[in-house]
C-alpha cells in the first residue's frame, strides 16, 4: 500500500495515521505529499489532514503500482520518466547491471526509439512506451518465442476493451489493417543459458500520428473515439503478460499455437517476407508451426522461416 491508495478513499485521512499504516514518520508522510503535489496530483491539506482531490488524466509510476490488482513477478519496479532516448536502451543498462527480474521503464516520450534491425518508432506523448527486464529459464534459442505470447497478450488485453485484432508475425498488432503496436525482444546469452531478456513495446493508444502514417498505423483513441486510460490499460497488460509468461516458462510454446495462428494476419494470403539480407521469400502464409517458424508455400514448396519482416503481396 502507498499514500494514493489511502488517499483515494475521498476523505479527510491524518498525517499520523497514514504515517501508522505506511510505517514512516508524520515528516515523512508530508515530504511524500509534497512530492505528488509537483507531478500534479491535487491534494488538498488542512489541519484534520489530507484529501485527495484530483488525479485526472495523470500517467506515472504511482497510477500503474494502484491499478495492479495482484503482485506480479514481471513488475516488481515501475519507474516513469517524462522522456527517454529509449526505455529498450535504459532497461538493458540495468540489465547489464544485473537488476532482477520485474523493473519496468515507461517513458511519457521517446526521442531516439527503435524496433527490429533497428528501425525508428513515432514515441510521441500520450502512446504506451515501456521495456521490461525478464529472466526466463529457457534455452536461448527459445527466445524468439517471446514476442509472439507477448503478441498473444497484447491480443487478449484489446479484447477487454472490445476490440478486434490480428498478429502479424512475428512481431506486431494490427487493429483495422493498421499497426496500433509493436514488440521488440533483445537478450543477452551464452551457449546455453539466457543472462536476461529485455521485452520492449510501444502502443498507440492516446497519441497523435504523424500524419504520414495515418495509412499504416492507428491508435485506441482513434478505435473507440474516446481517450483510454494507460495506467489501467498497462495494469491489464502486465496481468495478462503474467499469466502467459509463466505458461510458456512453465510448458513451454506448444500450448500457444493454435490461438497465434487464430489470430494470425494475412493467413492463406499471399506474402512476401524479407530477412533484412536482401532475402525475399513469397508465398501463402499458413500460420506457424511448434516452434514459431511462419510456414509460407512457395512455388518450390514449404519453406519455415525464423525471423523477417512480413508484407501482404501487392501485385
Amino acid at each position: 500500500m502507498n499514500i494514493l491508495e489511502i488517499l483515494k478513499s475521498k476523505e479527510i485521512v491524518s498525517g499520523s495515521a497514514i504515517g501508522e499504516v505506511l510505517g514512516i514518520s508524520r515528516a515523512a508522510v508530508h515530504k511524500q505529499i509534497n512530492t505528488l503535489k509537483q507531478i500534479g496530483y491535487k491534494i488538498k491539506s488542512s489541519s484534520k489532514g489530507y484529501v485527495l482531490i484530483s488525479n485526472k488524466n495523470l500517467f506515472n509510476e504511482y497510477e500503474i503500482e494502484s491499478k495492479l490488482k495482484k503482485p506480479l513477478k514481471i513488475c516488481k519496479t515501475v519507474k516513469y520518466y517524462k522522456q527517454l532516448p529509449s526505455t529498450q536502451t535504459a532497461v538493458k543498462k540495468l540489465a547489464e547491471k544485473n537488476f532482477e527480474e520485474g523493473f519496468i521503464i515507461v517513458a511519457e516520450k521517446q526521442t531516439n526509439s527503435y524496433g527490429r534491425i533497428k528501425r525508428m518508432w513515432s514515441s510521441n506523448a500520450g502512446g504506451l512506451w515501456f521495456s521490461i527486464l525478464l529472466k526466463p529459464s529457457i534455452r536461448p534459442d527459445e527466445a524468439s518465442k517471446l514476442a509472439l505470447i507477448l503478441s498473444i497478450a497484447l491480443k487478449r488485453t484489446l479484447k477487454e476493451y472490445k476490440v478486434d485484432s490480428e498478429i502479424k508475425w512475428s512481431n506486431d498488432v494490427f487493429v483495422n489493417g493498421r499497426k496500433i503496436a509493436g514488440i521488440l525482444v533483445e537478450m543477452s546469452a551464452e551457449q546455453d543459458r539466457i543472462n536476461w531478456i529485455v521485452a520492449g513495446i510501444g502502443i498507440n493508444i492516446n497519441n497523435k500520428l504523424p500524419e504520414k502514417f495515418a495509412d499504416i498505423s492507428i491508435s485506441l483513441k482513434k478505435v473507440l473515439g474516446r481517450e483510454v486510460d494507460r495506467a489501467e490499460f498497462l495494469a491489464e497488460l502486465l496481468a495478462k503478460i503474467e499469466d502467459i509468461y509463466n505458461d510458456f516458462c512453465n510448458t513451454g510454446f506448444e500450448m500457444f499455437v493454435e490461438e497465434y495462428n487464430w489470430n494470425i494476419a494475412y493467413k492463406n494470403e499471399i506474402v512476401s517476407i524479407d530477412d533484412g539480407y536482401n532475402n525475399i521469400v513469397s508465398g501463402v502464409n499458413l500460420g506457424i508451426d511448434k516452434d514459431g517458424k511462419l510456414i509460407v508455400n512457395t512455388k518450390v514448396g514449404l519453406k519455415k522461416i525464423i525471423s523477417g519482416t512480413l508484407r501482404k503481396y501487392e501485385t
